[in-house]
């Protein structure tokens, strides 16, 4: 019962890190800054909706038609070489996605701040 009792105390007592608060030893993504500004967070935010909505719109697309595309190829051996294309299509599309995203969001985030310094 002791053992279970430390155990227990450690999440009841707050622990002081050397200047650091307890949400910077949470586990939270690369991406996470605590200290954004408004600006920031809603273009970060809209960052966030755009990979998720573009993303899902750029899977059901290309999915869609290299499924009929896959349909119209009888021999199975053929289907099977062809897929390994698309799906090398769809990551590399995918990532151009993501990268051009990351990319606005930078160019904005940079025109923004240098906005509040001027």
């Amino acid at each position: 019962m002791g053992k279970i009792s430390r155990i227990l105390d450690v999440f009841q007592t707050p622990v002081e890190r050397a200047g650091r608060p307890d949400y910077r030893r949470l586990a939270v993504p690369y991406s996470f800054k605590p200290e954004l500004s408004l600006s920031e967070a809603i273009i970060a935010s809209i960052a966030a909706f755009l990979r998720i909505f573009l993303g899902s719109i750029l899977f059901g697309f290309y999915g869609w038609y290299s499924l009929i595309t896959l349909q119209a190829i009888r021999m199975p051996v053929l289907r099977c070489a062809a897929a390994v294309p698309m799906l090398a299509g769809f990551l590399l599309l995918f990532a151009l996605l993501m990268a051009g995203i990351s990319l606005c969001v930078r160019r904005l985030v940079a025109k923004n701040s240098s906005i509040k310094s001027a």
